[in-house]
């Protein structure tokens, strides 16, 4: 099942694209499905990247990144990488690459990613790390 974001920006899309009711079921049976909500993620993104792309070449929609959730953008990410080298360099964890770093974001927060966590969670996940340093 999509995201409330993706379905949102389907819709989005569709409404830029001025799609009637029949080319936009068109569209979603090419995916296998009657309505945007049963598509998984994953086709969910790939529905989202063949949309814009026509929006794009039709001149009604401008693709944007967003530049301040790229995982190394965040001052609290690059905290938390920071510490976890440290504890990597103390001999503290086992490896420092990100997916055991994923691993821990995980068992702390819930998130499958660290880009998911709140400012709150990412908080708390650089309080514990620094704490563990300490030890």
């Amino acid at each position: 099942m999509p995201t409330p974001a993706q379905i949102k920006k389907i819709h989005a899309l569709q409404g830029a694209l001025k799609l009637d009711d029949d080319t936009y079921r068109a569209t979603l049976s090419g995916y296998g499905v009657k309505t945007s909500t049963r598509l998984s993620i994953a086709k969910a993104d790939e529905l989202i990247a063949d949309l814009e792309d026509k929006a794009v070449a039709a001149g009604v929609w401008e693709k944007r990144t967003n530049v301040k959730r790229r995982l190394g953008d965040d001052p609290q990410t690059s905290k938390i990488q920071g510490l976890w080298a440290s504890l990597h360099k103390a001999g503290k964890v086992e490896s420092n690459n990100a997916k055991a770093l994923s691993a821990y974001v995980k068992r702390m927060s819930g998130k499958d990613a660290l880009k998911w966590c709140s400012t709150y969670e990412k908080g708390r996940i650089i309080e514990a790390l620094k704490a563990w340093l300490e030890r």
